[in-house]
């Protein structure tokens, strides 16, 4: 992979992981449209799902539905949980720290 396109790469992975952060932060919950994603960040929907992918394989979050239009991140799902009064859910305890 050339260095310019490991830095193109790179910089929609970046972009895509801080605008779920922001959006996370912005009280929106934590589960986005891949659709609603793509807009906001002006790629195209196949971009964004590919680099979602890489997150949901890293642990950070995952695909709701099996057409994959919808993630949620790990605090998303926690945060969720708990309005549910779940209490407590596997490593919700560490990401509340």
């Amino acid at each position: 992979m050339s260095s310019k396109v490991y830095r193109d790469y790179t910089t929609k992975h970046e972009k895509i992981v801080n605008k779920l952060m922001e959006m996370s932060a912005d009280g929106d919950g934590g589960c986005f449209s891949i659709s609603r994603l793509a807009v906001e960040l002006g790629m195209d929907q196949r971009t964004v799902r590919a680099h979602l992918k890489i997150i949901e394989m890293d642990h950070g979050g995952i695909f709701t539905d099996p057409d994959e239009k919808q993630f949620c991140t790990k605090e998303g799902i926690i945060l969720l949980a708990q309005r549910l009064g779940l209490g407590e859910i596997g490593g919700a305890r560490e990401l509340n720290r």
